[in-house]
């Protein structure tokens, strides 16, 4: 039996496609430097993990990338724009909240995360959050599952854990969880009804 709903944020609750925006302003060699350099990168974790923050990590890029100066400087005013609710998720909330605890499992840097949560009202939603940023550990890794597991006392097979990302979700499953797979952030409503 299911008794509580554990949310990754990013492309499950929160859209995050970054390369979908720059193609839209960018050449394609730019996008690909953004991809390889900046947002598929261990710096990119590091500040997932909350070990450098969002001002040293652009700080970085722009004096290690000169040349692209002005596009960096776009992206990194452009982030928390770019980080906005998938609505037709966040409503299924509403519904599961009568029934069940929802919690957050996200990696997501402090500021931006600090941002979205004063900015959008179903983070009220949840009954506990745990970000990477705030516990120094991210997603695969083991230690911020048992961060989740620990600090609100879940019992991960009367858990469900839904994710866009298939070396998460192994986790997960090694834990004992439940888990959505969650492809593509429309497939939900669908993939909870097996669940739910």
């Amino acid at each position: 039996m299911v008794r509580n709903i554990i949310f990754d944020l990013g492309r499950v609750l929160i859209n995050w496609a970054p390369k979908k925006y720059m193609e839209k302003v960018f050449d394609k060699d730019t996008v690909t430097f953004f991809m390889n350099n900046i947002f598929n990168t261990n710096d990119w974790n590091l500040m997932d993990k909350g070990l450098i923050d969002e001002e040293e990590l652009w700080k970085k890029k722009l004096s290690t990338f000169p040349q692209y100066k002005e596009e960096i400087e776009h992206m990194k005013n452009k982030v928390i724009d770019l980080l906005t609710p998938i609505e037709e998720n966040v409503n299924i909330l509403y519904e599961l909240k009568k029934k069940y605890k929802l919690y957050v499992l996200s990696n997501f840097s402090k500021n931006s995360f600090k941002m979205v949560k004063e900015k959008y009202k179903f983070f009220e939603l949840f009954n506990g959050i745990v970000i990477s940023s705030y516990v120094n550990s991210i997603k695969p890794e083991e230690k911020i599952y048992k961060i989740l597991i620990k600090t609100y006392n879940i019992i991960p097979e009367e858990s469900l854990y839904i994710d866009d990302k298939i070396e998460n979700i192994s986790t997960g499953k090694r834990l004992g969880f439940k888990t959505i797979h969650l492809k593509s952030p429309e497939l939900l409503k669908n993939k909870l009804k097996k669940y739910i």
